[in-house]
């Protein structure tokens, strides 16, 4: 069996209305849709932290693209010259 942890939280009103009404729709306790968000809200932390260690080592690694040379990019998005996405340059 897999073990659990107890944790008590203290919800807004609305939120915890909010997390009833999900749970009667879903035919499931509020336990289980908080848990669901707690596992939701977890995934995508560790997402983006894995994310901006990324970054940071290959900024610290000199693999960066110049500013003006994503500003280039984006403004190209949508016209008849679309330019390439522009890959790092090493320092």
């Amino acid at each position: 069996m897999t073990k659990t942890m107890p944790v008590a939280v203290n919800l807004e009103p609305e939120l915890s209305d909010q997390v009833i009404a999900v749970a009667a729709a879903l035919d499931r306790p509020a336990a289980w849709v908080v848990e669901q968000a707690v596992k939701d809200f977890v995934a995508l932390q560790e997402w983006q932290l894995a994310a901006i260690d990324e970054g940071i080592r290959a900024a610290d690694a000199g693999e960066i693209v110049a500013h003006e040379d994503v500003v280039a990019w984006v403004r190209s998005w949508g016209t008849s010259h679309e330019l390439p996405m522009p890959a790092p340059k090493s320092d």
